[in-house]
């Protein structure tokens, strides 16, 4: 039986990084794994600020996504890290699950010069309890 937080937010086959990229995840059994409720709501929102908002216009989805790309090449400054902030959550509230971003932080990690760690404090509809999102941008990607 489902729970009520796989019926609010949903099934869809599970990815998984691989070279850089995304991959369908497989179970034990060689099925292709599913991601539900609170998992599949966390993999949404984090593709929705991987992907290039309008790379998917073609396919119907011309909304989707986010413009966290447009500062790649910036430096990794205060200036840099308040406007990752605003894209990322702009991004987060187009997503119809998602009542509002309670928060947003954006840190550097240590060694880790052109990297920002964003940390997202998210409030979702029919849910009293927050989530919690990390997502890392790297600046020096081409």
């Amino acid at each position: 039986m489902s729970s009520d937080r796989e019926l609010l937010f949903g099934t869809d086959l599970a990815l998984t990084g691989a070279a850089g990229g995304l991959d369908l995840r497989a179970t034990p059994v060689g099925d292709l794994a599913l991601a539900a409720g609170n998992a599949n709501i966390v993999q949404a929102l984090t593709l929705r600020l991987m992907v290039r908002k309008g790379e998917l216009a073609a396919l119907g989805w011309p909304d989707f996504g986010s413009r966290l790309h447009e500062l790649i090449g910036e430096p990794n400054n205060q200036r840099t890290r308040v406007k990752l902030m605003g894209l990322a959550r702009a991004a987060i509230e187009a997503d119809a699950r998602v009542e509002q971003v309670l928060a947003v932080e954006a840190r550097v990690l240590p060694g880790e010069r052109d990297t920002v760690r964003l940390d997202m404090e998210i409030e979702l509809i029919h849910d009293n309890n927050p989530l919690n999102l990390v997502f890392d941008v790297r600046l020096d990607q081409p």
